[in-house]
């Protein structure tokens, strides 16, 4: 397989509501920033990926505004209208195919300013589930109380792993909350959909965030030494949440299954330093464990009662705080690549593990973990 590599990145900071700047302004700080961190000049780059939704710009066609901020301007662009970090499997492939050097993805969200629960529920199917009010939220919940009844899971458990999060997150400064929360906040706080309490959901924020692809020979002739895209995977469930097992990720453990055959892991929990895991929920992060084989099925909560994913634990999972920490919803997936490719490179500041050679990135889309992405990055 042809080398990917990543030589830059940027983000905006992820503050709950951004008032110094409109949505166009932040996707162009994202932009530069990743263009700065790489050491390169717009006009090298030969193919820009947007991932980005117009319900939730708020606009038909958004990318007529944002396509030139994200530096889109007579450059050949391709918009995904998916998570962020497929913007990465885009430009990514765009690379392998010969046609593209160098690759811009670039994806934001201004929640301040989206009904995010509204545009949700209205991609649910118009004539029965529309209706029952499904959004994100309470399709998560769906899922997280099937799970939570086959494995009969302690409220604490997910308590906890909100708590490793927000902890992790106060050294991240790009996160703007920075209010300690412990468990017994979280316990307390009210159902926001059962089992899912209020606390349990990451702070919608503002926020924008971008990275520059290159191929091997790009790098060479830029004289590089980039992080490498050792694997990449992706998968998709079925749309309809009924017809699926909402006690595992079938998707992800596929998509994990081929990006591990790619970077060489046969296993995950003893080969990789780090991981970047999409955590809408503490539940999705407890059955992405499971699905990327970091313990078998109904296992998770011994990892979190064993501290392997704190901090200083065995695989640190969210060192940079995760969604739960702050979450800018559609570009979410693309923050925890970022942060996993910052880790590997190592940028991380203050809350960087030292030592870290392979970090496993995880992206997660659609209704109770219907779609999935996984990245493993390395460095020479």
């Amino acid at each position: 397989m042809k080398r990917v590599g990543i030589a830059g990145a940027g983000m905006t900071a992820f503050p709950k509501a951004n008032t110094l700047q409109r949505l166009e302004e932040m996707v162009f700080e994202s932009a530069y920033k990743a263009l700065e961190d790489a050491g390169v000049k717009r006009r090298e780059v030969d193919s820009v990926v947007l991932a980005a939704c117009d319900e939730l710009d708020g606009r038909s066609i958004s990318s007529m505004l944002t396509a030139a901020p994200a530096g889109a301007y007579l450059k050949d662009e391709i918009k995904v209208t998916d998570e962020g970090a497929y913007a990465v499997l885009v430009g990514a492939m765009r690379i392998l195919s010969g046609d593209f050097d160098m690759s811009l993805a670039v994806s934001w969200n201004k929640t301040s300013e989206s009904p995010i629960d509204n545009v949700m529920n209205m991609r649910n199917e118009p004539f029965f589930h529309r209706g029952m009010g499904i959004n994100h939220i309470t399709a998560s919940a769906i899922m997280a109380g099937q799970y939570s009844e086959k494995y009969d899971l302690d409220p604490e458990i997910a308590a906890m792993v909100v708590k490793k999060n927000r902890v992790n997150g106060l050294k991240n400064p790009c996160i703007t909350d920075k209010t300690f929360v412990s468990v017994e906040d979280i316990l307390a706080s009210e159902y926001l959909s059962w089992p899912i309490k209020a606390a349990e959901v990451g702070p919608l924020v503002d926020g924008a965030c971008a990275v520059v692809l290159v191929s091997e020979s790009k790098a060479e002739q830029l004289g590089i030494s980039p992080v490498w895209i050792k694997g990449l995977g992706w998968g998709t469930d079925s749309y309809y949440i009924g017809d699926r097992d909402l006690t595992e990720f079938q998707a992800l453990g596929a998509a994990a299954e081929r990006a591990y055959s790619l970077a060489g892991i046969g296993d995950p929990l003893l080969e990789i330093d780090i991981a970047e895991i999409h955590d809408l929920t503490p539940h999705h992060e407890l059955l992405a464990y499971e699905a990327l084989g970091f313990c078998g099925r109904g296992e998770a909560a011994e990892l979190i009662r064993g501290g392997v994913t704190e901090a200083d634990g065995a695989l640190p999972v969210n060192l940079s705080g995760g969604t739960l920490s702050a979450n800018p919803y559609f570009c979410g997936g693309l923050v925890r690549f970022v942060e996993a490719y910052y880790q590997v490179a190592g940028y991380s500041g203050q809350y960087q593990k030292p030592g870290v050679k392979r970090a496993l990135a995880h992206s997660c889309n659609g209704f109770a973990g219907q779609g999935h992405a996984v990245f493993v990055l390395e460095k020479d």
